[in-house]
């Protein structure tokens, strides 16, 4: 079941994302992957698994079949034996981003703003550091995703797929992220760096308890996740919230909708009521982390209001996620 709200119409504004300034600051930045992540050979990034190359560190003999280019022939001339040079072969880590765009995403203009330029600092921070990047929105289903693609030439086209990106059309199916997890997983099976941006509403039972779920979201998000673990894959999952989301101040009759389902119910919201799902808010909020943390997933609370260069850039280098 999702929050209810005040019916208000999605808004998607097209003033850009960043500006050039703030692209080059954010050059400055890489991911901080796990050291057993693998990736595609010949990146930029260098990997802990030692295999033959050119810049080496350590030896092992050579077997038929080794690439000729990687024996060490000093070591050949003084033992009369065939060694093959080992070192840190460069690679690009897989950075796949999914983007929830259902409508509950799009309810207030600051959450989705928000949303993008975060997708979009992450693309543009991935694909300048020669990683590989897969974008991939979701809603009911996961969408037409952008990728996989690598280079900095590619930036502009990522962020230009952010900027025209719509939200799903209303569907009486709920947004179920951890089922799209499953099937995810099972379409990648190389893994990589997996960053899920979502407001995750629809792991939420912030329904009256009259109201039957036929599914349980949160062991359905767990079992998504099962299937992501390491050291194949690293999942970083940024819960974007609204601070009225968190914390709403209206009192008295009200009328809301779901933003998803379009479903409306009158409400009466006095304090006893607002209380009672501040209490649930953070019920849910600490049962997601708990999971997360089950699974081996970092689970980061995000605000939308916060900037993202002076705020949440600063609060994912403490979560681990950036350095």
């Amino acid at each position: 079941m999702n929050f209810f709200r005040r019916k208000q119409a999605p808004t998607q504004t097209a003033v850009p994302l960043f500006d050039e300034a703030f692209l080059r600051r954010l050059e400055r930045l890489s991911f901080r992957t796990a050291p057993a992540l693998r990736g595609t050979l010949m990146g930029e990034r260098r990997s802990r698994n030692l295999r033959p190359a050119l810049d080496f560190s350590d030896h092992r003999p050579y077997t038929p079949g080794d690439d000729l280019r990687h024996v060490d022939w000093n070591a050949y001339a003084r033992h009369e034996e065939l060694f093959v040079k080992l070192g840190e072969a460069t690679q690009s880590i897989n950075i796949h981003i999914l983007l929830d765009h259902s409508r509950s995403m799009t309810y207030a203009p600051a959450k989705w703003r928000a949303a993008a330029q975060l997708t979009g600092a992450l693309s543009y921070l991935g694909l300048s550091g020669g990683e590989q990047l897969s974008l991939t929105p979701f809603a009911a289903a996961l969408g037409d995703g952008f990728g996989p693609t690598h280079g900095k030439r590619r930036a502009i086209a990522a962020l230009q797929f952010l900027t025209h990106l719509k939200p799903a059309p209303a569907d009486p199916v709920e947004t179920r992220p951890g089922r799209g997890l499953t099937r995810y997983a099972h379409t990648h099976p190389a893994g990589g760096l997996l960053l899920i941006i979502s407001d995750l509403l629809d792991t939420a039972d912030l329904a009256p308890a009259q109201t039957p779920l036929t599914v349980d979201p949160l062991a359905e998000l767990a079992d998504g996740l099962s299937h992501l673990s390491p050291p194949r894959w690293q999942v970083v999952i940024m819960h974007l919230l609204t601070g009225q989301e968190l914390d709403p101040a209206q009192a008295g009759d009200v009328d809301l909708q779901d933003s998803e389902t379009g479903q409306q119910l009158p409400f009466r919201l006095d304090e006893a009521t607002l209380s009672q799902y501040r209490l649930r808010v953070r019920r849910w909020q600490k049962q997601l982390e708990r999971v997360c943390a089950q699974r081996g997933a970092v689970y980061a609370p995000i605000q939308a209001e916060w900037p993202l260069e002076q705020a949440i850039i600063p609060y994912l280098r403490q979560r681990g996620v950036v350095q």
